[in-house]
């Protein structure tokens, strides 16, 4: 394990904390636009989206608190496929995964995607969970080709990926170590009642995978 990072150098000089990234990442995905541009200069004053991430992701109380969960191990859960299934149908979309973020890589726990099992461990550049992980927050995007950060993510790009929505699972301590996301290669208007579902269901996702 290595040593705890209470700070994180931002490379120019800036020092900024965990709480701190987490804030500006979440202000940094808003889907307000005034918050946005209020957020972008000091985002990117503050080193990037991509430093800001990486002090939260490598931070060292998310990091061991994601190692004690056991869950890094690839191991099959048939149990957490059946959950997405039914989180998909829930929601009425076309697919629903449970992930853990690492520093490094997402790995799926349980997908009702027909590559899950094949593709289990994914390096963290096409991750887009990563974003509701380091915020701490919900993240939902009615159709990310037309999202000024992430239009550009190969999901996007590759059409893949147009709408999305994740809530972020966290352990006793407050650490997000993974999300229950679900998404459509088409564009999508979330109601409230489909965002209410789904906070239901990453709370359920929580004890089943965390055991709290």
């Amino acid at each position: 394990m290595r040593d705890p990072i209470p700070e994180a150098d931002t490379g120019d000089g800036r020092d900024v904390d965990r709480e701190t990234a987490r804030q500006l990442i979440a202000a940094t995905v808003s889907v307000n636009p005034a918050v946005r541009e209020l957020m972008g200069r000091v985002t990117r004053d503050n080193g990037g989206v991509a430093r800001l991430l990486k002090i939260v992701l490598s931070d060292a109380d998310r990091l061991t608190a994601l190692y004690n969960t056991g869950l890094l191990d690839d191991a099959p859960r048939l149990a957490l496929d059946q959950f997405a299934e039914l989180t998909a149908e829930a929601l009425g979309i076309r697919y629903a995964a449970l992930w853990i973020v690492a520093d490094d890589r997402q790995i799926c726990l349980g997908s009702n995607h027909a590559n899950a099992h094949t593709e289990k461990s994914h390096p963290l550049d096409n991750s887009i969970g990563k974003y509701a992980v380091a915020s701490g927050r919900p993240l939902i995007i009615e159709d990310i080709a037309k999202h000024p950060l992430l239009a550009d993510h190969p999901y996007a790009l590759s059409g893949e990926i147009r709408a999305y929505a994740a809530f972020p699972l966290h352990d006793v301590g407050g650490n997000a170590v993974g999300t229950l996301s679900a998404w459509d290669s088409r564009p999508r208007l979330w109601t409230s009642g489909q965002v209410q579902i789904l906070e239901d269901l990453s709370a359920a996702a929580h004890a089943k995978i965390l055991g709290a």
